[in-house]
């Protein structure tokens, strides 16, 4: 210090703070009031002075021994502003006696972190603000920061620095079982990818493991983004991300986390149930440690209709009834041992065969979810596959099985699940190859179309007929299109089976007409792809407008859901074919997606009451009240009213006594040919 400062308690301190404790590497002293440095001590020896030997100014020798080597352009940018003389005077004027800096210094070949903590004071004698600043080497504690965060956030399986310059990796810490990988010593990177591939790695994920691993994908990938991860399958079929980070990018420094991601992985966001990934890896591990111990079996389950719930709903309302369909298998007698959604509303189970009684499925299944001041009806139904012992199927396979048979459910009112048989296979099988060759089966009419007659409430007699399609691709017992109308709708492929079906039943009624034989209205049904494709509703106007059949024998069925996402083009056609004096009804009311809207804001002749309904008249009073209400709701608004899946005396008289305008059902008539329907008109 200079001359004027004596061994006084002032002095002292100043000594004390600029000798500085372990691991303080240099510090100076410096006079706010007149921005000068008045000491420094450097292992260094780095000048402080000026060239006339003189206190040198603080920004001078800030800018010569400090300001080069800061790596960080916002770090710099904070220490030269808190060094301005006027910070540090308006910090001091505030009260403020402490500040700490943190930055990280590159001098020579080494980066360096420090902390640099400034205590400012005021001179007992001239009364100028003056301060300490003292550098601390913080690298070492740093590193162990960082270190000790990376290894305590989530579940890291590895933790690592690699060296590009010297294509070297140091293993901090690993848990991986099935190698001997050492920690803490450099290993040639290449030669440690290729060990933990062999050992660690899925065999099928092996080659893009190494691939997506390599040193020039992944500095690639850090240059642009700072950051670069991917994620791999594990040999035992655990999901791993590994992350590669800059630690150093100067010196191409790169900090490597393998990171457990199984959980989240194999977890379905929605719902937080497993994924499909994660329900087939937990059943294996379930049926591999029990295999010869218990009976198990799996069950997939769907909602059905539920792409209707969502257009009428929303998506919204949509993803409520999948996490409440969900919630209640999971809560159920069932007590599944793996719960996973697959997609959408499809939804897979392993259960205890002993807690799965198929005849108690139907309350599981339908329910009543309140949306709004709504209660809608939730339908599901569900395939079964009963898992034999020293079964040689992989988990996929079965829960394909499974499927197969809930695609078998020919009326899910009466019964809402099926299991899987053995002769399924061969019907699916032949189902998927007639699907592919569509074209094929239409050119040779493998499709049949059948004509279910309704009769008239009142009278009992016949007033008109649906048009139905069965497909017999096989040349033996033809298949209903519960079977194959689905696979159809998600091929997109619906269309041209309604075309042909159009264009079959118009020939029918056409032949009828030229040789005056009776004739009764037959309906077509027409899916929502139907109303989204111009060339086919302006194939349907333009024959309308040709034949010389009266309009009158012709009807198309729309369900709801279609409906309620019509476009505006479909929503013309609807109202020109009315105007041709063509009637169109609304199929299937009370699924679950009907609203009071529809039939208030679009034009039907008559509404199709869902045979849902119809099985539970004489069951539930509130049901059979419901029927009620629906028949007096459209006859006010002017709409007649079809009642089908009528299958036995008791609600054949409960509809007619209410009034009930049509019935259609297997008490009445079994869908039928062409020819066993011309012959039932011509008695």
């Amino acid at each position: 210090m200079e001359g004027s400062l004596k061994e006084t308690p002032y002095e002292k301190r100043i000594q004390r703070l600029m000798t500085g404790e372990d691991g303080d590497q240099y510090g100076f002293y410096i006079n706010i009031t007149d921005n000068i440095v008045r000491e420094v001590k450097n292992p260094e020896k780095a000048c402080w002075e000026d060239e006339t030997g003189r206190p040198g100014g603080v920004t001078h020798w800030l800018q010569k021994q400090i300001y080069p080597y800061i790596l960080d352009n916002e770090e710099e940018k904070k220490f030269r502003r808190t060094f301005l003389k006027e910070e540090l005077l308006r910090i001091f004027q505030t009260g403020q006696r402490h500040i700490q800096l943190g930055y990280r210094f590159r001098k020579g070949k080494y980066i360096t972190c420090y902390t640099v903590n400034i205590e400012m004071f005021e001179h007992p004698v001239d009364h100028t603000v003056e301060c300490c600043a003292i550098w601390r080497n913080d690298t070492i504690p740093y590193i162990n920061r960082v270190m000790t965060h990376m290894l305590l956030r989530d579940k890291y399986r590895m933790i690592a620095v690699l060296d590009i310059q010297e294509n070297t990796v140091f293993v901090r810490k690993h848990t991986f079982e099935n190698t001997e990988i050492p920690c803490d010593s450099p290993l040639e990177y290449e030669g440690f990818i290729r060990e933990l591939s062999e050992k660690c790695i899925q065999e099928k994920s092996r080659e893009w493991f190494q691939t997506s691993a390599s040193l020039n994908t992944m500095e690639e990938n850090l240059q642009v983004a700072g950051t670069y991860s991917f994620t791999v399958y594990n040999a035992d079929r655990g999901a791993e991300r590994y992350t590669y980070q800059w630690l150093d990018k100067e010196y191409r420094e790169v900090l490597i986390a393998v990171e457990d991601r199984t959980v989240e992985m194999e977890k379905d966001p929605l719902t937080d149930y497993l994924n499909r990934d994660g329900f087939v890896r937990k059943t294996e591990n379930i049926l591999k440690k029990n295999a010869d111990r218990y009976q198990f079996a799996i069950i997939y389950f769907n909602i059905r209709k539920f792409s209707g719930l969502n257009d009428v709903y929303g998506y919204e309302n949509g993803d409520r009834i999948i996490r409440s369909y969900m919630d209640r298998i999971q809560n159920s007698t069932l007590r599944p041992l793996v719960l996973g959604r697959v997609a959408a509303d499809r939804f897979q189970a392993l259960v205890d065969a002993k807690n799965l009684e198929p005849a108690a499925l139907g309350k599981l299944l339908q329910y009543q979810v309140k949306i709004g001041e709504e209660q809608v009806e939730i339908y599901g139904r569900c395939g079964i596959y009963y898992i034999p012992k020293q079964c040689k199927l992989d988990v996929s396979q079965m829960c394909d099985l499974a499927k197969m048979a809930k695609n078998k459910i020919s009326n899910q009112y009466v019964q809402p699940y099926a299991i899987y048989q053995e002769d399924m296979r061969t019907e699916y099988e032949q189902k998927n190859l007639a699907l592919l060759n569509l074209e094929k089966a239409l050119e040779q009419e493998e499709f049949v179309v059948c004509y279910q007659p309704v009769v008239e409430g009142k009278t009992g007699q016949i007033a008109s007929a649906e048009a139905l399609v069965r497909w017999n691709s096989s040349g033996e017992e033809p298949m209903i299109p519960s079977v194959f109308v689905p696979e159809l709708e998600d091929s997109g492929y619906i269309t041209k089976l309604d075309t042909y079906i159009d264009q079959t039943v118009r020939r029918f009624q056409e032949e009828r007409y030229h040789k005056g034989k009776r004739m009764i209205p037959v309906a077509v049904n027409l899916s929502r792809m139907d109303l989204m494709n111009s060339r086919l509703m302006e194939r349907i106007c333009t024959e309308l407008q040709e034949t010389k059949v009266p309009k009158q024998y012709f009807r198309y069925e729309i369900i709801e859901s279609a409906y309620t996402i019509i476009s505006k083009e479909g929503e013309e056609f609807l109202k020109r074919l009315r105007k041709e004096g063509v009637q169109i009804f609304l199929d299937d009311f009370g699924t679950g997606i009907s609203t009071f809207e529809t039939v208030r804001d679009y034009t039907f002749d008559a509404l199709k009451m869902d045979m849902g309904f119809v099985k539970k008249i004489g069951k539930d009073p509130k049901r059979d009240a419901i029927v009620i209400s629906i028949i007096d709701m459209a006859h006010r608004m002017g709409m007649k009213v079809v009642a089908e899946g009528i299958e036995n005396k008791q609600q054949s008289e409960f509809l007619c006594n209410h009034g009930c305008d049509y019935l259609q059902g297997y008490y009445y008539y079994k869908p039928m040919s062409a020819e066993e329907f011309s012959k039932l008109l011509d008695k």
